[in-house]
Order: C-alpha cells, then sequence, then structure tokens
C-alpha cells in the first residue's frame, strides 16, 4: 500500500475488526437461546444486523456476476452493424483484500467471448506499484482486445497519483490506454469509432475529439458518466460506457439515492440522457468500506447493435 493516512487505516481497523463476527456470533445466538422475553429480541436483532455486515463484507464481494443487456443505438450509419462488448471497472485493488481478483474477471470475460473489452478506469485503491505487474497479471489472459482509461483514483483523485507506472505496466499486459485518444475499430461485423476521455475530475478531457458527426457508430469510454453534463452545442456520442458509482456499493433502499445524489440507472444501467445512450456499469471494487450491499460485482455484456439508413 501506499499513500494511506489516518482514515485509510481506520478503515483498514474496521476491516480486519470483522472478523470479530466469528465470535460475536455464536455468543449472541447462545444468549438468544439462554435469554427470553425482550433481551432474547434484543439479541435476535443483534445477530441479524451483524450477520447483514458479515455478508455484506465476506459473501456478497465475493460474487461475480455476468450481464447482459441489449442496446440499439438510435441513428442509422452507413453500414449495419453488431457488437458485443465486456465492461468491468473500478477493480480497486489495494487496500481491501476481498476485492475482486483479475483472474476472476479475467475468466468471466472469456466466458462470455465478446468481441471487445471496455474498462473505465480506477483500477487501484492505494495499492503500491510494486504490486501492480502481479495484481493486474491475469489482464494478459483476456483474448479480447483490451482499450481502457484511468478513473479518478489512479490519478490521485484522492491518494497518490499512479498513472505513470500504470501506464507502464497496463500496456505491457495487452491493455490499450486511450485516455483522449480517438481509434477507428472495425472487423467482419461492425465499424465504429471508439474515444477515450481522461477523467472528469482531472479536468484534462479533450472533449473537442466529440465535435461533428460520425458515419459509424461513435462509442466513448470515460470513467465518470457525469461527463456527459460537459458535453457543448456540437458535440455528439451514441452511447457512453463509463463506472465510478459502484451503483451505490452499498445500496440501501432511499438511504443510498438520498446520500449519493446517484439512484436507479444513473447508478447502474442503461438511461438516455441530452440524445446519448449512457451505461455506467457497477464495478468489481470497493472504497470507503470493505463491502458491497445488493451490488453484487459484475461483468457487463452490451450487445450493441444498430441499422443501415435506406437510401
Amino acid at each position: 500500500m501506499t499513500g494511506i493516512g489516518l482514515f485509510e487505516w481506520i478503515k483498514l481497523a474496521i476491516y480486519y475488526a470483522s472478523y470479530l463476527y466469528g465470535i460475536a456470533a455464536p455468543l449472541a445466538l447462545w444468549l438468544i437461546v439462554r435469554r427470553s422475553g425482550s433481551v432474547r429480541y434484543l439479541w435476535a436483532a443483534f445477530l441479524t444486523a451483524i450477520s447483514l455486515l458479515a455478508y455484506a463484507r465476506f459473501v456478497e464481494p465475493r460474487i461475480l456476476l455476468t450481464a447482459e443487456h441489449e442496446i440499439a443505438l438510435d441513428r442509422c450509419f452507413e453500414r449495419a452493424g453488431r457488437v458485443r462488448i465486456a465492461v468491468f471497472s473500478d477493480t480497486h485493488n489495494g487496500l481491501f483484500a476481498n476485492a475482486m481478483p483479475i483472474a476472476r474477471i479475467a475468466a468471466a470475460v472469456n466466458k462470455a467471448r465478446p468481441d471487445i473489452v471496455l474498462v473505465p478506469g480506477d483500477y487501484i485503491y492505494f495499492l503500491h506499484p510494486d504490486r501492480f505487474e502481479e495484481t493486474f497479471a491475469a489482464f494478459a489472459d483476456i483474448k479480447a482486445p483490451i482499450f481502457a482509461v484511468l478513473g479518478n483514483h489512479d490519478l490521485g483523485l484522492p491518494g497518490p497519483d499512479l498513472s505513470a507506472p500504470l501506464n507502464d505496466v497496463l500496456p505491457a499486459l495487452g491493455v490499450k490506454l486511450i485516455d483522449n485518444q480517438p481509434l477507428t475499430l472495425s472487423n467482419s461485423g461492425f465499424t465504429m469509432e471508439l474515444v477515450g476521455l481522461s477523467d472528469q475530475w482531472a479536468r484534462r478531457q479533450k472533449l473537442s475529439l466529440l465535435e461533428g458527426s460520425s458515419p459509424s457508430p461513435r462509442l466513448v469510454l470515460t470513467h465518470n458518466p457525469e461527463t456527459l453534463h460537459d458535453f457543448r452545442p456540437g458535440m455528439h456520442a451514441d452511447l457512453l460506457v463509463s463506472g465510478h458509482t459502484h451503483g451505490g456499493q452499498i445500496q440501501l433502499p432511499i438511504v443510498t439515492c438520498l446520500m449519493t445524489g446517484v439512484c436507479g440507472d444513473a447508478a447502474y444501467g442503461l438511461r438516455e440522457e441530452n440524445d446519448v445512450q449512457v451505461f455506467t456499469t457497477s464495478g468489481t471494487g470497493m472504497v470507503g468500506l470493505p463491502m458491497r450491499f445488493r451490488v453484487p460485482p459484475r461483468v457487463d455484456i452490451l450487445n450493441a447493435a444498430w441499422a443501415r439508413c435506406d437510401s
């Protein structure tokens, strides 16, 4: 780990204190059996509460789902096409050892057999650069081409700026970093424009790459979905793929929405805003607390299709 401060030590203390569940749960169960009346119910409520916390700490972060999504692009183009895209984000390897390993993510991606893989950033969470190569080695096992951008944590917002070592290690493992770069991707099934934008918080996004129209679908890859609100008149995208929200990470009805201000399909899923379809993946790792609740780690598969314009 690198650059950790007081708050990170507190988070680590919570992480390791969670192992006390192994003592607290049997004790609470014993007291439920031994006591009666309201005291029994209080201990039952206590056991229920700590068991939910234990599930969020020990179980859900280790569940990896694969979710399929059908996306029909609104515009028509010179040529019809279809592309199968695997998306995962916010792996946040580092501080919490219960973050989803890249090897499991890579296996799920390969099983889905996508045409391309998009990764919208936030690979680290106070991970020392000496551990980058071993931590991310399984990226090299992914068979489809990988295109990626960096996220706010990678750039030191918060924490240390480790973008330089990430820019060294990830490309060596087959990850093509495309921050502020446009590409044209083509095969027998599709031709499309892919534009990578750097993270919004760093305020170095080259939004001019989105000016004008494109004869083929324009997909934008960036970490933060709020980038959409920085679009100026004349800028265009057909689909924006992002992460950053973690789907709320700890999804409590009403409470999470009120606390984060990110609700519904803005936290996870597909929505349309300002004539742009936006897909936000919920990520696989954690920040803040070493827990996920009602938002298990996911690899999302986007089956995007578009039609040819009639002449």
